[in-house]
């Protein structure tokens, strides 16, 4: 290590860093090139904000992320393969929802809500597990008798509204099918009490104004193709 000094050919200070009497130049980088580095960084900030493609605090990231690489689904997250639709199936239906988005900003969203009926009190604890062997009936399989006809009137007066007499659901209201067997929180006994009981409902997020309408649309026809559509 040697100490700093003006080079006699170049006129620049070395740094002081010598290896086999070859000096290192202190050279600055050209100010042209440190322009378009900063010009790039404010270009990316701005990109991830008007264009989102990688996970922020309160934003949003594309759609594997959440509905898989593959648009298998995820707990909480709609299985895109299995032609089961809450808001339609034909290509128009799908353009829509990537555009409005579900719970979302947009003024237009879908918007659906499922009550928490056991965390905010509106059924007691036993009727929410009366509920529960109801919504494992009306899925096909084996449930407490009892329980069933005790939850038949609890279903007509709570549920029904939403999900229909028979629990076949509804797309104006965005309510699942129950007896399809296909769950987005799933299928077991305690994750349907605890549907019932804390009310879970997602954020699909509107792609309106963040995606350009041509690229809506290939999505759109993308997501019908994955599940064969309507």
């Amino acid at each position: 290590m040697s100490k700093k000094e003006i080079d006699e050919i170049s006129g620049t200070s070395t740094t002081g860093h010598e290896w086999d009497g070859i000096k290192e130049l202190d050279t600055p980088s050209p100010r042209w090139w440190l322009f378009i580095f900063v010009a790039t960084i404010i270009w990316a900030i701005g990109y991830w904000i008007v264009y989102p493609t990688w996970p922020g605090i309160s934003g949003y990231t594309h759609c594997a992320p959440c509905h898989g690489a593959g648009g298998q689904g995820a707990h909480g997250y709609p299985n895109l393969n299995d032609d089961v639709w809450l808001w339609g199936g034909k290509l128009g239906d799908i353009q829509h929802t990537i555009t409005v988005g579900v719970r979302s900003t947009a003024e237009n969203t879908h918007k659906s809500q499922m009550p928490a009926f056991g965390r905010d009190g509106m059924l007691k604890p036993e009727q929410v597990g009366d509920l529960t062997e109801y919504v494992v009936h009306l899925s096909g399989r084996s449930a407490d008798a009892k329980a069933v006809r005790r939850a038949a009137q609890l279903f007509a007066d709570n549920c029904a509204a939403c999900h229909g007499p028979q629990g076949k659901g509804s797309r104006e209201y965005g309510a699942p099918n129950l007896t399809d067997n296909e769950w987005e929180y799933g299928a077991d006994r305690d994750s349907i009490h605890d549907q019932i009981w804390n009310g879970h409902g997602g954020v699909m997020p509107t792609w309106g104004g963040r995606l350009p309408p041509e690229e809506i649309k290939a999505l759109a026809v993308y997501v019908h193709n994955l599940g064969g559509g309507e």
